[in-house]
């Protein structure tokens, strides 16, 4: 395994780390307000996940943090036509 897949997991896990332990004490948008910046996220409560944009996302379409109740996570993209 690469040194930057290594590096990549691990922040993956020191990620998920951090949620959980944002969950387990009720801080999850406070954690978000530090992490992301506050008002900048927004929890789904039908799916149960926070939803972040990714201001990094060059395009085209907008990419999405996708942070689950149990401190897992992934990103979603839409296309431009989808977000229209």
């Amino acid at each position: 395994m690469s040194r930057a897949a290594s590096l990549a997991r691990h922040r993956t896990r020191h990620f998920k780390r951090e949620v959980q332990r944002a969950l387990a004490t009720g801080g999850m948008p406070q954690f978000l307000d530090a992490l992301f910046g506050a008002g900048t996220w927004s929890f789904d409560p039908i799916e149960n996940l926070w939803i972040v944009p990714d201001r990094n996302h060059p395009g085209p379409g907008r990419e999405y943090y996708c942070i689950g109740i149990t401190g897992d996570w992934f990103k979603a993209r839409l296309s431009d036509e989808e977000c229209a």
